[in-house]
């Protein structure tokens, strides 16, 4: 399958849509809180990954994460960010794409989507060194900061495989999918109540 379909592009505007609406109160929240309090912050960094993860997990297609994140960034643009979410929106989709585009869109494990969570949290930390004056932190926050921030980063690449496996139960990737791959969409995430 390499055409591009209605139904797909369909489906990635309806997730990126979900996601804007959801990074609209977030942006509100975001900047005050990396300025003022950090550590409740680092939490919440995860949220604009779910969407790029649950395209990629469902719908298995190059660029499903980076065509979410565009319509998210569009829908969220609706907020203090303005059009910088869409920047923002997109390199969080690039990033999440950039494990697959390595494994040439053949691999699709759960494990590949935590460690490019993993990546992506670890370079977005370093990225903002020096915006979180983190060599000033004493070492035990500093390490709770890290803690939270890749925390979130897996809880919410964990929260994105989970609604993918949901609505790929559900039916919603059935003729979108390649049937190719190490993995269907059901199987992407084992089902919780297991």
């Amino acid at each position: 399958m390499t055409s591009v379909t209605t139904r797909y592009l369909m489906t990635c505007a309806a997730i990126g849509a979900a996601l804007g609406v959801l990074l609209i109160p977030a942006n509100f929240v975001s900047a005050p809180l990396a300025a003022a309090a950090p550590m409740a912050y680092a939490p919440m960094v995860g949220l604009w990954i779910i969407g790029p993860v649950l395209a990629l997990a469902l719908l298995r297609r190059p660029g499903a994460a980076v065509l979410t994140t565009f319509v998210a960034g569009v829908v969220s643009s609706a907020s203090p960010v303005g059009v910088y979410s869409i920047v923002t929106c997109l390199m969080a989709g690039a990033a999440v794409e950039l494990a697959f585009l390595v494994t040439r869109y053949r691999v699709w494990r759960p494990w590949l989507f935590f460690v490019d969570a993993l990546v992506f949290g670890a370079a977005y930390i370093a990225s903002g060194w020096v915006a979180f004056d983190m060599g000033s932190m004493a070492p035990v926050v500093l390490v709770t900061f890290v803690v939270l921030m890749l925390g979130s980063f897996l809880a919410c690449t964990w929260l994105g495989l989970f609604l993918a496996g949901r609505l790929a139960r559900a039916g919603v990737a059935r003729g979108l999918a390649p049937a190719r791959g190490s993995a269907t969409p059901a199987e992407v995430v084992p089902d919780a109540a297991r």
